[in-house]
């Protein structure tokens, strides 16, 4: 049976381009005589379950990652390199199909690139967490139904299976109307009323169909909320009082931006399908929609600002300037609509700001262990534009309450100043833009609140009696 990989010793070490940073580089020597071989291999399954593949590289005292979150986060212990490849291994967990039952629990029995539903797609979304009038949400384990499902829907949106496409924006209208009202008299040259991709700033594919957005939390973050009653917009101001909203390292948000697919693109083989269902839809039906953008955010507690990563699918649109002669969701070279703007239907999207060089390399070295693994796996088609982190050490607790803007600290590397992804932030694609710098003004749900919330917009979705 095939083997995965494995990765070689100080012999394959090689510096990034800064000359600071040290890469391992995977072989396809090791590809062939490493320890993950069942997961992936396409022949009969072996009879112990299989090693989980990982990244071996930056920081310091490296550690080969398995399969599951972030393993390490404390300032001081990356390289750009080894953050990039810390949230490539992230990314491969969540996007591992998940054990049927368990919210959150890859099914190791099964390859990377299987149909169904991954392990992030399995946690609980927003919709099902931050309930009308501040209600009580179900416990992790139990099926919770989402309240724009269908009832014929119900058990398989609650699950996970379906997608439901409730939202035009990554955060609510609702929480981008804050943002709004809060930028307008907030010091910050980050445009806070175009985070909502929603409304005017609706983004569409080159069929005329709208992006949506996903919005979900791991069960570590579920915990903080529900423990401390941060699902009700009264219980959130009352615990601000006594001490600020941090969430706990170990906590995982994604945002995830699905299109609708066309015949070809679904039998492509090009994207992640799922199935989605759009509220209104007649009879419930269904439609075959696929992963065009993914943001990831590894809370880093009260000293740390986490880790924030973004990828996107390949075929989504070109670099500014260069169309290039391939065919694009979001692009299309003929059309004389100018790039990135508001209203426009469909939308003529540019990615503005290029991979970073050390990301673009790791990006190489994952999809060539995505081909090996599964020659038709969807994953090579995707890539990571970069991750940002910081090296400064916080103090999220004090004072109390904690208010807006929360400096996030210093990037890591100067490259990740501006970090922005063309599917999730179409309309605000300029300089010194990124995830840190527009979550450090996140802020519980109350109206003209500047109480911060620890980096996570979700908070705001908060409901009141």
């Amino acid at each position: 049976m095939e083997k995965f990989f494995r990765l070689h010793g100080a012999s394959n070490v090689k510096r990034d381009q800064r000359g600071k940073h040290l890469l391992w580089k995977l072989s396809a020597a090791a590809i062939a005589s490493a320890s993950i071989a069942s997961a992936w291999a396409q022949s009969a399954p072996a009879p112990t379950p299989p090693a989980p593949p990982s990244f071996r590289c930056g920081g310091i005292n490296p550690i080969g990652v398995q399969l599951k979150p972030v393993p390490k986060l404390s300032n001081g212990e990356f390289t750009n390199a080894g953050a990039d490849c810390a949230m490539w291994q992230t990314f491969i967990y969540l996007n591992w199909p998940a054990k049927p039952g368990p919210r959150g629990v890859p099914d190791t029995s099964q390859m990377m690139g299987a149909p169904g539903m991954t392990v992030w797609e399995s946690f609980l979304t927003s919709e099902q967490v931050f309930l009308p009038n501040g209600a009580q949400p179900m416990p992790w384990t139990r099926l919770a139904a989402h309240p724009a499902a269908p009832k014929a829907l119900a058990n398989d949106a609650g699950a996970g299976k379906v997608r439901v496409l409730a939202r035009s924006g990554k955060v609510s209208q609702a929480v981008a109307k804050l943002r709004t009202t809060l930028a307008a008299s907030s010091p910050t040259n980050i445009p806070l009323d175009e985070i909502k991709q929603a409304d005017g700033n609706t983004l569409y594919d080159q069929q005329k169909n709208p992006v949506y957005y996903d919005v979900a939390m791991n069960k570590v973050q579920y915990d903080y909320i529900t423990t401390n009653k941060l699902y009700n917009a009264g219980s959130q101001t009352s615990y601000a009082t006594k001490q600020n909203i941090i969430l706990p390292q170990g906590s995982i948000e994604v945002k995830a931006a699905w299109k609708m697919l066309t015949a070809a693109e679904a039998a492509s083989g090009r994207f992640h399908i799922a199935k989605g269902y759009v509220p209104g839809s007649a009879g419930g039906k269904t439609v075959p929609i696929g992963l065009v953008g993914f943001h990831v955010f590894a809370s880093g507690g009260a000293q740390n600002a986490g880790l924030w990563a973004t990828f996107y699918q390949i075929d989504n649109a070109p670099l500014l300037g260069k169309p290039g002669t391939q065919s694009y969701s979001f692009f299309n070279a003929a059309s004389t609509t100018p790039v990135n703007t508001k209203g426009t239907n469909p939308t003529q999207v540019a990615q503005v700001f290029p991979d970073d060089a050390t990301a673009a390399g790791i990006n190489t070295e994952a999809q060539q262990l995505f081909i090996k693994g599964n020659p038709k796996s969807p994953w090579q088609y995707y890539a990571m534009i970069d991750t940002q982190w910081s090296k400064t050490v916080l103090n999220l607790k004090t004072p109390v309450p904690l208010t807006v803007p929360v400096s996030p600290g210093k990037p890591g590397d100067i490259s990740t100043n501006t970090l922005i992804n063309p599917v999730l932030e179409t309309f605000m694609q300029t300089q010194n833009n990124s995830c840190m710098g527009c979550h450090s003004f996140a802020t519980t749900a109350q109206p003209k609140s500047t109480t911060a919330t620890g980096f996570s917009f979700m908070f705001g979705n908060a409901q009141g009696k």
